[in-house]
């Protein structure tokens, strides 16, 4: 297995960036009934290994070799992740990224976190098309898109031969200084959390990824950078709120409204 910067491979000629035509057989699908002619995929393994496909390999090369890698929030160890789907102009932590992506024509896109058991998976689709409005016809049609993702391992299996074997662990990919930062998609949270009639406040709703994820008070004050005593805070005011006497009871309800 490789380990370098990805700024000392030979990325110009190196497997992740060459599969652009078995990406665009693929993909055909998505470009004729949605517009979605932009893809990019990476899987980080437990190890840290990555691999990598693009059917955009000059903006898979600046991402690289510019090192956008660390200040995305999907470049982080796969344990940080649960799955969800984020529409991109909605993640305020990537304004470089998306400038950088709109300068290869790279607009409006969907990613998908797809946690696996050997690490996390992500599926970067978008279009080269300029029109916001196409976003509200891919959230019509969400549920087609994750059939795209769902079957993709089955349509590329003979480019996971090719590109497994050429795993890359990053040395200086532990710079990425970015929080994951539940906040990210306290929205989401939000709203599950409305539809069960609890009103939490956008700081209680930063503890709970961590509480679900069976952190303690101390590991989530850690992740958000906050008092372990502000985080008991929260904790109790989300027993209030629930009407839980401990936590164990606190994280049966919560698994019940956000679980989806």
């Amino acid at each position: 297995m490789k380990i370098a910067t990805y700024s000392e491979l030979d990325l110009k000629n190196h497997v992740f960036l060459q599969q652009s035509d078995e990406i665009n057989q693929i993909l055909k699908p998505l470009v004729d009934n949605f517009s979605l002619n932009s893809f990019n995929f990476h899987k980080t393994y437990h190890d840290n290994a990555q691999i990598r496909l693009t059917n955009t390999p000059n903006w898979c090369y600046e991402y690289l070799t510019d090192k956008y890698y660390q200040e995305s929030i999907f470049e982080l160890p796969a344990h940080n992740y649960q799955k969800n789907r984020y529409i991109w102009s909605n993640i305020h932590t990537h304004k470089r990224i998306l400038a950088g992506a709109r300068a290869h024509g790279i607009n409006y896109g969907i990613t998908f976190v797809e946690p696996v058991d050997d690490g996390c998976e992500f599926y970067f689709i978008g279009t080269l098309i300029d029109n916001p409005e196409i976003i509200n016809h891919y959230l019509s049609n969400f549920r087609l898109l994750e059939k795209f993702v769902a079957t993709f391992h089955k349509k590329a299996a003979h480019l996971f031969e090719k590109i497994e074997p050429r795993r890359v662990i990053v040395e200086d990919w532990q710079n990425n200084q970015v929080c994951y930062n539940p906040a990210v998609s306290v929205d989401n949270l939000k709203y599950l959390a409305e539809i069960s009639e609890y009103h939490f406040t956008a700081r209680e709703l930063d503890c709970v990824p961590g509480l679900l994820k069976g952190h303690s008070a101390k590991q989530v004050a850690e992740n958000l950078q906050i008092s372990f005593r502000t985080v008991e805070t929260h904790i109790n005011n989300l027993k209030q709120k629930t009407a839980t006497a401990n936590k164990d009871e606190l994280l049966r309800v919560l698994h019940c409204v956000f679980s989806c």
